[in-house]
């Protein structure tokens, strides 16, 4: 009986603890680090388009060649998502936020010694594209991991620094780009993302600890029965000696099979075929949001890069254009959480709220050029930032409902590649329309169609499924 009792405590400790672990805690440190990660790495990101004004200014180049320096960053980050996921699960959230955090440091530091837009390319947009990419998907990893119950909140509120960050550092970097110059600015932005370093520091994982309970648990419940066999009494001595020698056992046995070579190919190949499933792609499903997504992300960077620049053509001040991008990044922000928490009631037509979202994003794209005033632009800006948070917020819910959690980490690795692929050849295709027409009109009402083109693609979904379930049903009616 004292044995049984012993051992449901054991359990029942061991159920709080893990219960503990995945539904707060330390889990809201973590948010809180997210967050403020967000805040520097998107507030860099979003703000571009400040910078791209300087670049056209020093280098003297098309507006098309400049905007690979912007559209590279974004491009890069979604496109090594699989392989910065498989890093993440192979060295940790911890080690992959802290590494990309240096590695875009690094990018920006050696961007200000550029003499040429392709000097910046390599610099600003590869180099510091891969650091983001690490950033962004540890944050979003490690908040996942730590939370069941409550993850869609916590997720929320993570992310939500993407738009406090672009609100906060737009006039900031106008003010530091008047003091110090771009090359003096990028420095200085250096120095804030090098802070993630800090935030990724906080990272600490909640499943190994877990693990490591539940092995030593089965170990000492194995150790209490083999002496009710004997009928002798074991000591909590004995039972320290039993878990230690099976734990050195254990671990030896782990370094011997990572040392095979076997094992590193057979891992290497796990981590390229859980993010890698091509096959998703036979899935008409799938492939109908896939290209909504890659028609949407085509148009999502054009305003935070161009908006500025079509701002100080019409005659505002060069700090009046960079404070609307504060306005995008603060509505953003409520559209995030609004969205979030429309989309979580049970009446809610989710894909046709993020359908719906997409489609008035995009007809405020072709309304852009009517009018140059400010408070119209301003509106602008507040109506696209409210209605393009939910391409973020929604995407990854959507696709739960449209193909099950199971099949999550596959697809959205698979449409992260080709999100970045939208992103990177966005903002060069508007900067080439406007270097052919010497108009901002053609890129905003081509964007804009775009836009709204991927939300009125995702109607096929609906109705392929009332097609299919038309056919089963006619099946089994015959």
């Amino acid at each position: 009986m004292e044995k049984q009792k012993e051992e449901n405590g054991v359990s029942k400790t061991n159920n709080i603890t893990q219960e503990k672990g995945k539904n707060g805690g330390w889990g809201w440190v973590i948010v809180a680090s997210a967050f403020m990660a967000h805040v520097l790495a998107d507030g860099m990101l979003f703000t571009l388009g400040i910078l791209y004004i300087e670049f056209l200014d020093e280098f003297k180049e098309g507006k098309g060649k400049t905007a690979w320096i912007t559209s590279l960053i974004p491009g890069t980050m979604l496109t090594v998502g699989p392989i910065t996921g498989a890093l993440t699960n192979r060295f940790g959230c911890r080690s992959v936020c802290i590494l990309g955090a240096l590695v875009a440091t690094a990018g920006f530091i050696i961007s200000c010694f550029a003499t040429s837009v392709y000097f910046l390319y390599c610099s600003l947009g590869i180099l510091t594209g891969i650091g983001f990419g690490g950033i962004v998907l540890s944050t979003l990893v490690c908040v996942g991991q730590h939370f069941e119950k409550r993850r869609s909140f916590a997720l929320g509120i993570s992310v939500s620094g993407s738009g406090v960050g672009t609100f906060v550092f737009a006039p900031v970097v106008r003010i530091l780009i008047d003091e110090y110059g771009w090359r003096g600015a990028i420095l200085l932005e250096a120095g804030f993302i090098l802070n993630i370093v800090l935030c990724g520091a906080f990272f600490r994982p909640v499943q190994n600890k877990i693990k490591k309970t539940d092995e030593e648990y089965v170990i000492r419940k194995e150790a209490i029965y083999l002496s009710s066999l004997e009928d002798k009494p074991i000591t909590n001595k004995q039972i320290f000696t039993i878990v230690k020698n099976e734990n050195e056992e254990l671990q030896a046995s782990q370094k011997e099979s990572a040392t095979s070579p076997d094992s590193t190919d057979s891992t290497v190949e796990s981590c390229f075929s859980r993010h890698f499933d091509f096959g998703l792609l036979t899935n008409p499903i799938f492939t109908i949001f896939v290209v909504s997504n890659y028609f949407t992300a085509l148009g999502f960077n054009t305003p935070y890069v161009y908006l500025p620049d079509r701002a100080e053509e019409k005659g505002m001040s060069q700090f009046d254009s960079a404070f609307l991008l504060s306005i995008i990044g603060i509505s953003n922000t409520f559209g995030r959480i609004i969205f979030g928490w429309i989309a979580d009631q049970k009446c809610v037509n989710r894909l046709l709220l993020y359908s719906m979202s997409l489609i008035i994003c995009g007809t405020a794209n072709v309304l852009n050029p009517f009018n140059d005033s400010k408070v119209y632009l301003m509106m602008y800006s507040a109506v696209y930032g409210m209605f393009i948070g939910v391409f973020v917020s929604l995407n990854s819910v959507i696709l739960v409902d449209l193909l099950g959690s199971k099949r999550l980490d596959k697809a959205l690795g698979l449409l992260m590649m080709f999100q970045g692929f939208g992103t990177l050849l966005g903002p060069p295709i508007c900067g080439w329309l406007y270097d052919g027409t010497g108009s901002y009109s053609i890129p905003f009402y081509f964007v804009g169609g775009l836009v709204i083109f991927s939300g009125v693609v995702l109607c096929f979904i609906p109705l392929y499924k009332r097609s299919k379930t038309k056919n089963l049903y006619g099946i089994s009616g015959e």
